[in-house]
């Protein structure tokens, strides 16, 4: 897959390791596919409400809510996944809520590790398969804030894990349908979310080779809060031989007049920003190197509280890279 191909699967499924910023980066791509005229699902798995308060909006829930003009909201849990599941199955509207107000998901997560995951994909899944009256898939994309990466593989796993625990019968055909989907590059596909740091781009490359082996599509690599390499080689060889007094006297030429304190404290701030865009081209040739994927740079945006505006100042720079692919 290459970049221009990164809004064609049905299901895009956002991952990274923690702290990285993936469900920053899944709004940033839900966006961006609304703009482009796609009717788009954003799906949150861990109950945390990171996109309703991106978005300032009410808190999400199991029932799909069209927050932007094409744009959808859905936390999925569960649960509620449980009812749905008994009902659209088995007609047992009685019996789901019965089962669920019995802790049966703890019984069932007890009784077959991966349960759950099996449960939160399989709405995923429904979303990806429904249709419209008129023969129209619901949502021409759902973009997933996957689990984090360390547990990435046993989450897209469990469907599998699921038919070799259970021969025949419904819940099977269930399962295998759920593997089916995450099997399909045309339906599928995963993107890993890191920054230019040494444990990110390490777990990426791990993680991308781990989902390889499982047999999922790896998409593009977004790499998130890239610094703007503001100083030249000229510059930051002048910074690095200057001195306090040195950039005073600069400062005071250019009638910027600073006591000798924040004089310091600007070199010490220069001298951060060189040793960080050393790192990131230190680890941008990592990346490339371990991992043979097309890649997507998302600057870093300076906020005071990151939300709406500054989701959409990284849908700019997708839609862009998009239309220069």
């Amino acid at each position: 897959m290459d970049l221009s191909n990164l809004l064609d699967p049905r299901l895009l499924i956002v991952t990274g390791k923690g702290g990285v910023g993936k469900s920053s980066v899944a709004a940033a791509l839900a966006v961006a596919a609304a703009r482009s005229g796609r009717r788009t699902c954003l799906v949150e798995v861990e109950g945390r409400q990171t996109f309703s308060r991106l978005f300032s909006t009410p808190a999400w829930s199991f029932s799909e809510t069209e927050f932007r003009p094409g744009l959808f909201g859905l936390s999925v849990d569960p649960e509620a996944s449980l009812r749905e599941y008994l009902d659209m199955f088995y007609g047992a509207r009685r019996v789901a809520r019965f089962v669920s107000h019995n802790s049966a998901v703890e019984f069932a997560t007890a009784a077959a590790p991966g349960i759950k995951d099996v449960l939160l994909i399989g709405k995923v899944k429904e979303m990806e398969r429904r249709r419209r009256p008129d023969g129209h898939f619901t949502y021409d994309l759902v973009v997933l804030d996957a689990p984090p990466t360390g547990r990435i593989v046993n989450f897209l796993r469990a469907p599998d894990a699921t038919t070799e625990l259970v021969s025949v019968g419904p819940i099977r055909q269930q399962a295998q349908s759920l593997v089916d989907l995450l099997l399909d590059p045309a339906r599928t596909a995963v993107t890993l979310v890191t920054l230019l740091e040494e444990m990110p781009v390490t777990e990426t490359a791990e993680s991308a080779a781990a989902l390889r082996e499982l047999g999922v599509a790896v998409g593009p690599v977004l790499v998130n809060r890239v610094l703007d390499e503001r100083i030249g080689d000229a510059e930051a060889k002048a910074l690095a031989e200057m001195g306090a007094p040195d950039l005073r006297e600069l400062l005071a030429a250019a009638d910027l007049p600073v006591d000798d304190a924040a004089a310091q404290a600007l070199l010490e701030a220069g001298d951060g920003h060189l040793r960080r865009v050393d790192l990131q081209r230190r680890m941008r040739g990592e990346l490339s190197r371990r991992v043979a994927l097309p890649t997507l740079e998302l600057p870093y945006v300076w906020a005071d509280r990151f939300g709406d505006a500054e989701v959409g100042r990284l849908a700019d720079v997708v839609e862009t890279a998009l239309g220069d692919a």
